[in-house]
């Protein structure tokens, strides 16, 4: 999504200076306790045992135990979609990495400890002149050994110690750790180690993988005392021959029961540039494809062999089932449709929007997995996926109490940053009679800029009479232009009389 970036100081100062204090405001506010979920829209998830952490747009949820209805502690920060990076939970904490505000290039961690009942922050930065942008986290937050750990490309693995509330850094093959603001420049020989992209914790021996565009590595972060670092792969064979090898995109572990394997996404050329999935086998110490596809999709790790993807908003299931000897794609399990399926039976929304999936073990063979989307979170305590067995999903939703003739924009204040976070509002709003729902968005001279709707049935026997998938704004106008920063106003009408008004900023 482009977006002009132009900005008219004599037309637009006083919404400029608008846009800037509530900005300003929203990035000052703390973290608030709270007892229900922060938000629909379900951004990542974290999580072990019978512990489930998740991200929403506006904050931070958890539970400790499977079926604890609708009661969600957590803690609601109204700008956290701006702010996010990443979540990680472990040792009876949970650990967010997020912007400290929209002014400052400073980054760092926030810790609650379950057993405490207490939080901390602990912030930190690069050297702006050393680093730049290159400095800025490439995946997610991973535990082990009592500390958190995230990747920041060139700024190597930064660690957080909840126990100290103390922040240290160190690269693939660096000798020792050191303040983030301390690291010296690295050399142009160190091309091909110095970009993190991915971090993994093999939970069997505790070992930290990081992938490097040309090599895989591993830390240990338990023996500090001889700074091991190990190289998993240097110069890769793969069994495919026609294949050539150009990098590493993402390293990460899945279990087979006691066996941990190696999967990485490796770019090679096949005519074409391509990335596909590969499987390290330790007996050939060759990189075997997996899955054939060079469509880009994620990969959420189960249990026993067993993997799901994620691809365009469909999740397939997967599991290892080669013998040692054979070098074969992973199996199918579960196709798209008996996913979709089974969400749509746990809600109303036939197709979610998916932004995350999480399945924590309980056996061998069982777990409970959680599925983040757009509008809601959809949980299943009973799952075998190498037996292709699942309970029924249940949908858990933050429902606002909400009287007729109530309306707002949700967010208040969307942006056009091309980056998919807070691009979008939905307007909410109960009407007293059912009736067809005009929606239209004006800006502060109240000339038009966009008809959403145009007579649209909507009811008003439900909680809400808002249709999420339709009564949508993304700050552009009527020829899908992006708008300029401002202040903008919406009507919401019917025909049978009624007349709703709100407000929303668009912020550059």
């Amino acid at each position: 999504m482009s977006r002009n970036n132009k900005f008219i100081v004599t037309d637009f100062i006083a919404a400029a200076l608008t846009v800037l204090t509530a900005v300003a405001l929203a990035s000052a506010q703390p973290f608030k306790a709270v007892r229900q979920l922060t938000s629909n829209n379900i951004i990542t998830l974290a999580g072990n045992g019978d512990t489930l952490w998740i991200a929403t747009e506006r904050g931070l949820n958890y539970r400790t135990s499977p079926n604890t209805g609708n009661d969600w502690p957590g803690f609601e920060a109204g700008d956290l979609s701006y702010r996010f990076w990443g979540l990680g939970f472990g040792a009876g904490g949970a650990a967010a990495l997020i912007d400290k505000d929209l002014q400052s290039d400073s980054i760092g961690f926030w810790h609650f400890n379950h057993a405490a009942g207490s939080s901390q922050q602990k912030y930190f930065r690069f050297s702006p002149g050393v680093y730049g942008d290159l400095a800025r986290p490439t995946s997610a937050v991973v535990f082990s050994n009592g500390s958190f750990w995230a990747p920041f490309n060139n700024g190597g693995m930064v660690r957080y110690d909840p126990a100290d509330n103390s922040i240290h850094a160190i690269r693939p093959m660096d000798a020792k750790e050191s303040l983030p603001q301390q690291l010296e420049p690295m050399k142009d020989e160190d091309a091909d180690t110095k970009a993190v992209l991915l971090l993994d914790v093999n939970r069997q021996d505790n070992s930290i993988t990081i992938t490097s565009p040309k090599a895989l590595w591993r830390y240990y972060p338990d023996r500090p005392e001889d700074k091991r670092w190990e190289s998993v792969d240097i110069n890769p064979t793969l069994a495919t021959a026609t294949d050539k090898f150009i990098s590493f995109d993402a390293a990460f572990t899945v279990r087979k029961k006691s066996v941990a394997t190696l999967y990485s996404f490796i770019t090679v050329a096949r005519g074409d540039t391509i990335t596909i999935l590969h499987v390290f086998d330790e007996n050939s110490k060759q990189w075997r494809v997996a899955i054939n596809d060079s469509k880009p999709f994620s990969v959420i790790p189960a249990i026993n062999g067993c993997l799901y993807t994620l691809s365009e908003n469909n999740v397939t299931g997967y599991a290892d089932t080669a013998s040692a000897t054979q070098n074969a794609p992973l199996s199918v399990l579960t196709q798209p449709g008996y996913f979709r399926d089974m969400l749509r039976k746990a809600g109303e929304d036939p197709n979610p929007a998916i932004n995350d999936i999480l399945f924590l073990p309980k056996t061998d063979s069982t777990g409970t997995l959680a599925v983040a989307t757009e509008t809601g979170l959809y949980i299943n305590e009973s799952v075998e996926p190498l037996s292709n067995k699942y309970g029924g999903f249940t949908l858990y939703r933050y429902v606002r109490n909400f009287n007729p003739g109530e309306v707002y924009a949700l967010p208040g204040i969307i942006r056009g940053g091309g980056d998919g976070r807070y691009e979008k509002c939905v307007f909410v709003y109960k009407l007293k009679k059912d009736g067809d729902v005009t929606i239209r968005v004006y800006d502060y001279n109240m000339s038009l800029v966009k008809t959403v709707v145009q007579g649209e049935r909507r009811r008003a026997d439900k909680s809400r009479s808002t249709d999420q998938r339709r009564d949508v704004w993304d700050g552009k106008n009527g020829r899908g232009k992006q708008v300029w920063p401002g202040v903008y106003y919406f009507k919401i009408t019917t025909n049978m009389g009624e007349r709703l008004f709100g407000k929303v900023i668009l912020a550059k």
